[in-house]
């Protein structure tokens, strides 16, 4: 289920290019919100903001907390994390954050799976990119809409990721 994403190359150009509109999207410099980055892999958003946040994997050589139901958190971060999750597993997900904070906010960068992003593992020998990925793009945000209300989006990152900003409904 785990891939960690490779900031070398063009692919750190394309990260990168996500994590920034994340952080302005979501004005996570701007607030003092408690910052859940669930999926952290090597903890990239981590080094862009200027504050502490809550880095969650399940790459145990990441991941900073044993126990998300302890955690208190305003806003999480999935950034292309869903995709290794089926429908019924996200739709669960979401029913427990829920329970823990009705308020929450979420910022998630969906991964389009498109022709563009299939050349782009091809032009950057990134073969094993998307290896794992249990629920489509039109999947993941049938069930995003399904328990949030979509505040703000940024579309077409580099013709491969949608950015949603959402609370739940």
């Amino acid at each position: 289920m785990s891939q960690v994403t490779n900031y070398k190359g063009i692919s750190k150009i394309y990260f990168e290019k996500i994590l920034f509109e994340i952080i302005e999207l979501a004005s996570l410099n701007n607030n003092k919100k408690i910052i859940l980055d669930y999926g952290c892999g090597k903890k990239q958003l981590s080094k862009l903001l200027n504050k502490k946040i809550l880095n969650y994997d399940i790459d145990p050589r990441y991941n900073e907390i044993d126990n998300l139901e302890i955690l208190n958190y305003d806003t999480v971060i999935f950034n292309h994390v869903l995709m290794y999750f089926n429908p019924d597993e996200i739709d669960k997900l979401f029913k427990k954050m829920y329970e823990k904070n009705r308020n929450c906010e979420f910022v998630i960068g969906v991964g389009r799976q498109n022709i563009v992003s299939k050349l782009a593992k091809v032009f950057t020998f990134n073969f094993k990119a998307h290896t794992g990925t249990l629920s489509t793009y039109k999947e993941q945000l049938e069930i995003i809409e399904k328990h949030m209300k979509i505040l703000k989006y940024k579309k077409n990152i580099f013709f491969m990721t949608d950015i949603y900003y959402t609370r739940f409904i």
